[in-house]
């Protein structure tokens, strides 16, 4: 079963026969002997009416410019046997092809009608009926009811089209509920339209039974219409408007379909099935090009004025005029050079100041030559798009291929603008900076309907499996009768429990590879993710990124540069286009944000297009690191503002110690959203066991005794006062040695300074090195005041190193002092030289700790911090969906 459908102005539909039986679908010795058929309809509007779009009103643009002959022609081309046009409220268009008595076409029509209790906007296509048809179901139109009952009294061959796109905003669960008990064929899947549509309503047809159609008739008080109300037509279409798609997306029929009345009888009899594509961001977003390509072509371009090359070239792409040959293409290049050797040659009789006129690009200008150049570069990369136009096809149809390539010209044309501003700043050259900024807004009103594209698929992503009752993709439905409130409930827990399983969270952060507690964490959660078989995805930006890390995904930034006052640190421009693309095909249910740079920023904008909820963590106290780095009070107030906004957009937020939760209320995050998270560490990896006594002569270190510092060697870690502790040491002990692991922009800084003390710095190293360096230490030296946890502390226990730490931050919490290491001023070096000595003398006392910070840390399992982590999400999918479900509910 399958139904014929079109949306809004232009949906075409076409029915295809595969050779593989139609089980479940239709008679068991019909499936057994097809052959290929097609039809194809199509929903456009040939007669130009306008738009129910106010803006395209106002500017005469209708939704498509398909002419009938055109799309009858397209959809030829991609295999259809059968074609009808669906027009919205005539039947003017299919009739011009019908008209020339072609034996392969229906008469149909998309037909505007509305529930009278409510004046909901439903769309029905109806196949195979006359001008005496049409006149009377526009005639009732307003009344839905009425329509049902002509339908079915004439036996008109029919398909509610995107039966869950609520057109007026007022499609509830009621109203479906309703329409299946009025109509017999429903269009399942739409060329237009997401895929989600698909999975969230053809599991509700496969549900019905004559129990359940019972079951609706009596709680509606409503008879349901057609014979086997329960069985109903399932149909396809390809709801194309820029002639881009047509063919792609149909309805298929058994083999004997071979005219337009058995094509007519299956579908009263619910035998036929949809195939094909479904819709895309990038299917729309091209529409829109298509139909603003022609638009331009027959209302803004001149008359009887020839198309210049660039004009001439995106008209080929869709499909609009012929590709521009490569003589007109080089005639094109030869008259460039004509005008820069012209131009050349008269600028010294020319006003100095004439920017045009001395050969200097305006943006708009500058802009049109990135393009045209990245263009070329890129196209050979992409045959399908030559064989497109070769096929008499649009490229702009080509839509992976053609997304690919805007992409990568993207990425050219971005850095190609940067690249101008960066010269116009260098020449003080106010004109070209404003002019490449001018640019970078024009390349971003180019790029704009992608960008509505995203976020318009994606509008009723959560909506669908309330007005339907399943959840997409999944069974589940109230067991009496869907739309009852107490088995909405019941099956709502029941999927939710299914749900958590296949919970699928996007982690976007700009830190992974880097040496520091967050890097660690994002490591360790992928990998405990990996091994209990989660969809973790951690989506991060970086020029190198380094192999090894689980369930990640890397794009190549636009640009790069390295993080002000932290230069070891590379922020990269994020590809938005590109991630929120690749978060669309993904469907998170829950986007988490590690990190409030550029990637977590993305990671809002794709949680807005997701309509997901949005979890975070306090990894960084950035206002206070903010401080210390720069000594600038107003770039510290200002990172404080940013992280208000920032983590006051999250629905939950995970602070990594119970000492930054205050940090947290004064960026305005409220109790109910904020949750410790328990620490964890790898005991396989950091234990006793990786004890190496001979690493230290490997590494040139001969003192006897060695403190041990881990982590950035940075300003905001409190290392100036290991300075003055070892300033102390020395004086009375020459065997103790100070060891640094870790790089940082302080660390040349802090060389000089210990230049006449035992101290050695030895950079980043991988962890067999760190473990080792660990359980080999005699003590852990860890004087940060503004860390947020401090991972290295538990790594350092886990392998049986005594810690001393600050009273201030998170590492405190890590501490039983006095039993796995000690807790001490952050200002006070004599306190330290005290801890230090009173330890380093009295070997039985630290070898205690050291046992007692081994079997500490053996409660702070990465397991149980990854199953906290994880119920956090779930719970936050699950709150947001019950808000949704009991709104839903209500309306209905």
């Amino acid at each position: 079963t399958s139904a014929l459908t079109g949306l809004s102005n232009q949906g075409s539909f076409e029915t295809y026969i595969g050779v593989e039986a139609l089980a479940n679908y239709i008679p068991r010795d019909i499936g057994e002997q097809m052959v290929e058929f097609v039809i194809q309809e199509v929903t456009h509007k040939k007669v130009m009416g306008l738009t129910a779009e106010t803006f395209l009103n106002a500017i005469h643009c209708p939704e498509c410019y398909s002419d009938p002959a055109e799309v009858y022609a397209q959809a030829k081309r991609r295999g259809m046997d059968f074609v009808t046009i669906t027009d919205h409220d005539t039947i003017l268009g299919v009739g011009e092809i019908a008209g020339e008595r072609r034996a392969d076409v229906l008469i149909g029509e998309e037909l505007t009608c509305w529930f009278p209790e409510d004046q909901c906007k439903m769309h029905v296509l109806v196949y195979g009926i006359s001008p005496a048809d049409h006149d009377h179901l526009q005639s009732i139109a307003r009344d839905i009811y009425q329509v049902a009952e002509y339908l079915e009294s004439h036996r008109i061959a029919h398909s509610v089209a995107h039966p869950i796109y609520r057109q007026n905003d007022r499609l509830e669960r009621w109203h479906v509920e309703r329409l299946l008990l009025l109509f017999k064929g429903f269009e399942c899947l739409n060329g237009a339209h997401s895929p989600r549509h698909r999975q969230a309503f053809e599991p509700l047809l496969e549900w019905l039974s004559r129990d359940q159609i019972e079951k609706l008739a009596l709680k509606h008080d409503l008879p349901p219409r057609w014979p086997t109300p329960w069985v109903k037509a399932r149909t396809g279409g390809s709801d194309d408007h820029g002639l881009l798609n047509v063919g792609r997306t149909w309805t298929e029929f058994p083999p004997d379909a071979d005219s337009p009345a058995k094509i007519l009888d299956y579908l009263r009899e619910g035998i036929c099935r949809p195939g094909g594509e479904s819709g895309s961001s990038a299917k729309l977003a091209h529409t829109f090009y298509s139909v603003a390509v022609r638009y331009y072509s027959r209302h803004i371009h001149p008359a009887g004025v020839k198309p210049n090359f660039t004009t001439a070239l995106l008209q080929a792409i869709v499909g609009e005029k012929p590709a521009p040959s490569k003589l007109s293409a080089a005639g094109a290049l030869l008259k460039s050079k004509l005008k820069k050797l012209g131009s050349a040659i008269t600028r010294p009789f020319t006003r100095p100041f004439s920017r045009q006129r001395a050969g200097a690009p305006d943006g708009t200008t500058l802009l049109k030559k990135l393009f045209l150049t990245s263009f070329r570069k890129h196209l050979a990369a992409h045959p399908a798009l030559k064989q497109a136009l070769n096929d008499g096809l649009p490229p702009l149809g080509e839509h992976e291929e053609m997304l690919s390539l805007i992409n990568g010209v993207n990425r050219d044309v971005t850095q190609g603008l940067a690249a101008a501003i960066g010269q116009s700043i260098d020449k003080a050259s106010f004109t070209g900076l404003f002019d490449a900024i001018a640019a970078i807004l024009a390349q971003q009103f180019i790029l704009s309907p992608y960008y509505f594209a995203l976020f318009h698929q994606n509008k009723e992503r959560h909506l669908l499996s309330r007005l339907t009752g399943r959840a997409q993709g999944r069974d589940g439905i109230g067991r009496d009768g869907m739309g009852r409130e107490a088995a909405a409930r019941e099956s709502f827990a029941k999927e939710g429990a299914r749900r958590s399983d296949g919970l699928r969270i996007g982690l976007f952060t700009d830190t992974l590879d880097e040496v520091n507690g967050v890097g660690r964490f994002l490591r360790d959660m992928g990998e405990e993710a990996r091994r209990e078989g989660k969809h973790l995805e951690i989506l991060t930006c970086v020029r190198h990124p380094k192999e090894g890390a689980p369930h990640r995904r890397n794009f190549q930034p636009l640009l790069a540069m390295p993080l002000p006052a932290y230069p070891e640190i590379e922020l990269g421009l994020p590809p938005i286009l590109e991630i929120l693309e690749y978060a669309d095909r993904q469907q998170f249910d829950v986007i988490h944000l590690s990190t409030p740079g550029p990637m977590g920023l993305v990671g809002l904008l794709a949680a807005a297009m997701l309509r997901a909820p949005v979890v975070g963590i306090y990894h960084t106290d950035i206002p206070v690191y903010a401080d210390k780095l720069t000594s600038d009070h107003r770039i510290a107030h200002g990172a404080r503002k940013y992280c208000e906004w920032f983590y006051q957009r999250m629905a939950a937020v995970f602070s990594r110690s119970r000492a930054y939760e205050l940090n947290l209320r004064e960026l305005g995050v409220s109790s109910d959203r904020m949750q410790t998270l328990a620490p964890g560490v790898d005991t396989d990896k950091f234990n006793p066991r990786r004890r190496d006594p001979l690493i230290w002569s490997r590494l040139g270190i001969g003192q006897p005794l060695r403190l041990l510092y881990c982590g950035r060697i940075s300003v905001e870690k409190n290392l100036d006062l290991l300075v003055e502790v070892m300033a102390h040491l020395s004086k009375t002990r020459r065997d103790i040695a100070l060891v640094f692991v870790g790089a940082g922009p302080h660390q040349d800084a802090l060389k000089k300074k210990l230049a006449d003390q035992p101290a050695y710095f030895l950079g980043v190293q991988e962890d067999p090195t760190l473990a080792a360096l660990y359980a080999s230490a005699d003590l852990l030296i860890f004087p940060s005041a503004t860390d947020t946890l401090g991972q290295v502390v538990l790594e350092a226990q886990a392998s049986g190193l005594p810690a001393l730490v600050t009273t201030l931050g998170g590492p405190r919490e890590l501490i039983d002092a006095g039993e796995t290491g000690l807790v001490l001023p952050p200002g006070d070096a004599r306190a330290w030289v005290e801890g230090i000595l009173l330890l380093i003398d009295d070997p039985a006392r630290r070898s205690s700790m050291s046992e007692a910070a081994a079997r500490r840390m053996g409660r702070y399992s990465l397991r149980n911090t990854f199953e906290q982590f994880w119920q956090c999400h779930v719970e936050r999918m699950r709150a947001g969906e019950e808000v949704s479900e009991e709104a839903v509910a209500g309306r209905a």
